[in-house]
This record gives C-alpha cells, sequence and structure tokens, in this order.
C-alpha cells in the first residue's frame, strides 16, 4: 500500500507541473503585452561598438593655389562625406577640390561605418594668391658688337651658317661696330642662345638694321626667336616669334629701328637668329626687354 501511495504522489506532483508549464505557455503566447524573445540578442544598434570610426585626412596643394586633392586616412569606416566649404562636396573615398578664389575655407571629412556611427574631423585652409615673381631679363653677349672679331664669338652656329662679319663703316653701324651680312651666297648667319627666361611671357627684342642697295633686288632680312636648335631644318619648327624687314620698305638711307614682340611660351632659354637674302645687311644694338 505505501508504494502504490508514493506512486500516486508523484504522478500528482508530475501532473501538476505539466499543468502549469502548460498554462504559462498559452498564457504568455496569448498575451500580447508580453514579448516571447525579450531575451533573445538586442538589436544591432543597441550593441556595442568595440571599433568606432575615426575620420582623418591630409591636404595638399596643386600646381596652383586654388586646387587641393585630399588623402583619406580614416580608419574602421565605409562610407565618406567631403565638405569642402565652398559649396562643393563629394562621397569618394579621397577628395579633390578647386577652390573659387582667395579666403578661408573649412574642409570637413564624415566618416561612417556599417553600423551607423560616424565622426568628423575638419580643417582649415587659408587660401592667398602668391606673388608672381619678376619677370627675368636675360642677358645678351656682345649686343652691340663694338669688341671688333671678338664680338663675333657668342654669335656662332657652324650647323647654321657661316659666321657673321664685323663692320666700322660710318653709317652701318652703333657705337664702335655692327655686324654685317655680305651678300647672300656666303650664307653668313648670327644665332646665340640667351638663357632665364620667364615661361610665358610676353617680351620685345629692339635691334637697328640697314641696307646697302648694291643689287637690283631689294634686300631682305630676317630675324626669330628659336627654341635651341643645330638643324637647319629645324628652324621653322622651332620659331617661336618672327619678323623680316624689306630694303623696299625701311630705305637704305639710315639706321631703322627693328622690333620682334614674342612669348617665351614654355621656354627658359631661346636662340636669337638673324639672316639676309638678295642684298647686304647690317644689324646692329640688340636689346631685350620684358613686357608684362
Amino acid at each position: 500500500m505505501k508504494n502504490i501511495n508514493k506512486l500516486e504522489r508523484y504522478v500528482s506532483r508530475t501532473l501538476a507541473i505539466i499543468f502549469l508549464l502548460v498554462t504559462f505557455c498559452i498564457t504568455t503566447a496569448c498575451d500580447p503585452s508580453i514579448d516571447a524573445l525579450e531575451f533573445d540578442l538586442p538589436d544591432a544598434n543597441s550593441q556595442e561598438d568595440l571599433t568606432p570610426p575615426e575620420a582623418l585626412f591630409s591636404a595638399t596643394e596643386g600646381n596652383d593655389y586654388l586646387t587641393y586633392t585630399f588623402s583619406n586616412q580614416s580608419i574602421s569606416a565605409t562610407m565618406y562625406e567631403w565638405n569642402y566649404g565652398d559649396g562643393n562636396s563629394s562621397t569618394g573615398v579621397d577628395g579633390a577640390n578647386i577652390f573659387p578664389g582667395e579666403g578661408t575655407y573649412t574642409v570637413s571629412l564624415t566618416a561612417t561605418d556599417n553600423l551607423g556611427v560616424s565622426s568628423t574631423y575638419s580643417e582649415e585652409l587659408v587660401l592667398i594668391e602668391p606673388e608672381e615673381p619678376p619677370t627675368s631679363i636675360p642677358v645678351i653677349l656682345e649686343p652691340g658688337f663694338d669688341n671688333g672679331n671678338d664680338s663675333r664669338d657668342p654669335w656662332r652656329n657652324s650647323s647654321l651658317g657661316g659666321v657673321i662679319q664685323i663692320t666700322s663703316s660710318n653709317g652701318y653701324y652703333e657705337g664702335s661696330n655692327g655686324a654685317k651680312l655680305p651678300d647672300p651666297g656666303s650664307d653668313r648667319i648670327g644665332y646665340q642662345l640667351i638663357s632665364e627666361f620667364t615661361p610665358n611671357k610676353t617680351y620685345s627684342l629692339s635691334f637697328k638694321y640697314r641696307f646697302k642697295n648694291d643689287t637690283a633686288d631689294n634686300g631682305l632680312l630676317h630675324v626669330s626667336m628659336l627654341t635651341e636648335t643645330n638643324n637647319p631644318a629645324d628652324i621653322t619648327a622651332n620659331t617661336v616669334g618672327s619678323i623680316t624687314f624689306s630694303e623696299d620698305v625701311a630705305g637704305v638711307d639710315a639706321l631703322a629701328t627693328g622690333t620682334l614682340i614674342f612669348n617665351s611660351g614654355a621656354n627658359t632659354s631661346l636662340a636669337i637668329f638673324f639672316y639676309n637674302e638678295f642684298d647686304e645687311s647690317y644689324i646692329d644694338s640688340f636689346e631685350i626687354e620684358a613686357l608684362d
């Protein structure tokens, strides 16, 4: 009898526990105020971000004071937003901008990770247009040919033609002497490479010249500025400026003033080059000056 009573009490307690569990499950499942999943893992955004983003960049000036590139040095980020402080923005990893003019601009980078956490870094740029250096005036050696035959040395280029002669005949020079280009046939030329031009500047090359008028043809005098060359075939392609004077226009009674205006382009060195056609010619007193 005792064993039967123990069994009955055990079955009764087991059924009671099952009843309570079933009742709890039914109650919680049917009551909308109770979240059956309230003990699940928390939402992603509620988790601690163990590696939050940190925004950082460096700025580099370009070819002029208005152009900048920005190198992104942020960590733990996947999305980026640049604000350049002038109304321009971008979303690339690295940044670049051309600013509208002088001024102070606050450049900001916002770096965001996949959890939506953001970091912002800002840097102030002060843009000031640099002062333009003065235009360099190149030095011409023996510009007036006043050292006699020694004056010819800076004007030699045997690859392009024979060297000039020197004249001391009255009326054909200024100072003590001048350069002489005999009647064509001797193929004499003057060539001098001069340095220290400021690139992209306008210059004026001035000189005195005259024709002799001892042929039936009207003489021509050609004066050019060239990039450096020793090949006659390259003269046209290497010319940055040239001018031609004609005997019938200039006359033959006195020295006339000639001027060649040219732009140096990208060059820091250019050569003065001159030669004549059809009649004996003279040239003297070279001078160069900057026009801007």
